[in-house]
């Protein structure tokens, strides 16, 4: 199912910025996805691990983004 506001990407959100990034959409209604090296407990939004240099699980989740 999609989100009626969109999906929207982070890379690397777990941070500061990120995350203060991550609520404001969430609250917007939009579906955030965190893309990062390591899960961090109590982040906002769905985390999907990445690397950066490497094709994975992750790159579905590009598929009908909003903004990346």
């Amino acid at each position: 199912m999609t989100n009626p506001s969109g999906k929207v990407i982070i890379a690397g959100g777990s941070g500061f910025l990120g995350q203060s990034l991550a609520f404001s959409l969430q609250e917007d209604g939009y579906e955030v996805v965190i893309l990062g090296r390591s899960l961090k407990r109590g982040l906002t939004g769905k985390f999907v691990q990445w690397d950066a240099k490497n094709l994975g699980d992750w790159l579905h989740e590009l598929e009908g983004a909003t903004a990346i």
